[in-house]
């Protein structure tokens, strides 16, 4: 019986620290914009204003159109997938980290089998990345990836 609460109290003082909570309960929202100048569609879901803003900043389109979203799950170091198209496609993968340590995301963007862009992304609130994608009809598609 002493050994067992021996047992308890280090799983509590480990749980207490953080140690296996992982990535329990972080999400990542991964959008898909489309980059235009001509008017959308009246029935588009377009960029909340203050994003809208943002990207306009940056990328200077008139409008930006949201074409596909997900939230991705950092809990597990598993890989995860953002498909808006079989030939275009978004692989999130979170990297190992200790605790305290803020969370960590590797992303590649693959078009027609072959990686367009990659990199890491330290998810925080208020702090999106922007990332440019290739040129589609008469605009550019633009992934958002942004901590919730």
């Amino acid at each position: 019986m002493r050994i067992n609460f021996r047992v308890l109290v280090l799983l509590l003082v480990f749980s207490g620290l953080g140690i296996g909570a992982g990535f329990a309960g972080e999400k990542v929202w991964v959008g898909l914009y489309l980059a235009e100048n001509a008017p959308p569609a009246k029935d588009a879901l377009l960029a909340p204003e203050k994003l809208q803003h943002r990207l306009h900043v940056i990328f200077g389109f008139k409008h930006y159109q949201l074409i596909q979203a997900q939230e991705v799950e950092l809990r597990d170091e598993w890989e995860q997938w953002f498909m808006p198209r079989k030939d275009f496609f978004l692989r999130v993968e979170p990297l190992r980290r200790q605790p305290g340590e803020p969370p960590c995301i590797y992303y590649e963007i693959y078009q027609d089998g072959f990686i367009l862009a990659h990199g890491k992304y330290e998810p925080r609130e208020g702090t999106p990345l922007f990332i440019t994608g290739p040129y589609f009809h008469q605009g550019r598609l633009i992934f958002v990836l942004e901590a919730r």
